[in-house]
């Protein structure tokens, strides 16, 4: 992973790789810590399958159900998940799961743990999702 500044989304401070897991802790930028209408549209015009993941929140039974109003955090979680199943082959059946969680929401950490088949496939999901979030948000 490169080294990111102050200026960025998002920073990744931490990734552990163990069988079959990431677990990656990020620092957000307050101004950026949680999505909006605005990203959220865009996100789902360039990640159309995402607002139909499984997500398991207090507001239904989708990521759509919190995209607009949840922690960049979460979205980088389903960002991971959709790249992944977009590198998969196309006979195969994968599924992959995730998880989000504040270690301090008003510092802007968290973690996120995400599960993997193919660990090289799961770094490269991991970078294409950070990078997509800074394009997106920085201007």
């Amino acid at each position: 992973m490169r080294s990111y500044g102050t200026a960025v989304p998002i920073t990744v401070e931490r990734l552990d790789i163990s069988p079959g897991k990431l677990t990656i802790c990020v620092r957000l930028r307050p101004d950026t810590r949680y999505t909006n209408p605005q990203l959220a549209q865009q996100v789902v015009a360039d990640f159309p399958q995402l607002p139909l993941h499984a997500c398991v929140n207090p507001h239904g039974p989708t990521f759509a159900s919190v995209l607009e109003h949840t922690s960049l955090a979460h979205l980088l979680e389903h960002l991971i998940i959709d790249l992944q199943v977009a590198q998969a082959p196309d006979e195969a059946a994968v599924t992959f799961a995730g998880h989000t969680t504040w270690t301090s929401e008003s510092e802007g950490l968290a973690r996120i743990t995400v599960s993997f088949h193919d660990d090289a496939c799961a770094l490269r999901a991991l970078r294409n999702a950070v990078e997509y979030i800074e394009r997106t948000l920085t201007p």
